[in-house]
């Protein structure tokens, strides 16, 4: 069991009865020495084990920029390569060499294994011996949306910590803190669903919001659209790497949800003539199960399914909605 620094603000919102249990277990000295945080994509899990770090590593303003970087010597931090949607076992290998040696300028070495679900077959056997009988000095913290998308024999290994969407109005008040118009703060909060890194990236950089709404331009084009063209279209985005995919489903669930939910406050209301569009021409049992669909194929493209095959199969089940954009739009 590990002890070490900590602060009082760790920089997290929205995870504080996580925040509160790491903090505990470091003042106490029970940090466990392998971690899986687990939780949709852009709620913080990334977020949350560099402020573990940080926790262990110390809080000067040295060691926190480097941190921050992801540059500090007792730091290891390893992620799916660009547009390769793996992590490579040579990587790992790598880090597992790295979590051999004694710290440089700490009491401990952290590793973050950020999307340890997309680690290579070999990757994951590697990593076991390490989970299993960890350096004393070595705190591992692995990230994944969700228990079941990696082995039984690594999150059993691991304390789990499944993060919860932070309230709306917590994300609002955030954003309105970093300066964020309030009425832009609420729209954003509503679509981010209590993700503050999605939040965030959509207040940082315009291509955010500009990628969701063509994202659901390329929904009103599909539902028009005859069956070869729905082929050309999975083909097209099957061959994106698996983030990019994730987004897209992403947008065009939230939108459904509103069609599901007509007469509540839409989150996309932006949106209002589509979704008018979807609610006089689709039921709501059937949105509803339009929304299965589109989970369960996010859930199987994080179970690393054939991506082209799983497009296929949810393109043809969507409805055909006429009066929808020109097919040759997508």
């Amino acid at each position: 069991m590990l002890s070490g620094p900590s602060v009082d603000d760790w920089g997290v919102v929205g995870h504080d009865w996580a925040v509160k249990r790491l903090k505990r277990a470091i003042a106490q000295g029970g940090l466990a020495q392998s971690h899986l945080f687990v939780g949709p994509a852009h709620i913080g899990k990334a977020t949350l084990a560099l402020a573990t770090a940080r926790a262990l590593l110390g809080h000067d303003a040295r060691t926190t920029a480097l941190v921050d970087k992801r540059k500090h010597p007792d730091l290891s931090y390893i992620e799916p390569e660009m547009g390769g949607g793996s992590i490579k076992i040579d990587g790992l290998r790598a880090l597992l060499h790295t979590l051999s040696l004694a710290p440089v300028e700490s009491r401990y070495r952290v590793a973050i294994i950020d999307g340890a679900h997309l680690m290579s077959d070999g990757g994951k056997n590697a990593i076991l011996k390490t989970l299993e009988e960890p350096n004393p000095s070595v705190v591992m913290i692995l990230t994944a949306p969700n228990v079941d998308s990696v082995l039984p024999t690594i999150s059993s290994r691991c304390q789990v910590l499944n993060l919860r969407s932070a309230p709306v109005q917590q994300v609002i008040a955030d954003l309105v803190r970093r300066g964020v118009d309030q009425k832009q703060a609420a729209f954003i909060a509503r679509l981010a669903r209590g993700r503050m890194g999605w939040a965030l990236n959509a207040v940082n950089d315009a291509d955010v919001l500009t990628a969701r709404a063509e994202n659901l331009t390329d929904l009103e084009t599909v539902l028009g659209a005859n069956r070869t063209q729905r082929f050309a279209y999975a083909e097209k985005l099957a061959r994106r790497d698996g983030a990019h995919i994730q987004a897209v489903l992403e947008d065009w669930l939230l939108l459904w949800r509103d069609v599901t939910r007509a007469g509540t406050e839409a989150l996309n209301d932006d949106q209002h003539a589509l979704i008018q569009t979807l609610t006089a021409t689709v039921t709501r049992a059937q949105s509803a199960e339009i929304m299965r669909a589109i989970s369960g194929t996010i859930r199987n493209l994080d179970s690393n399914v054939n991506a082209r095959l799983a497009l296929d199969v949810l393109l043809m089940r969507l409805p055909v909605v006429s009066g929808s954009a020109p097919a040759s739009a997508a």
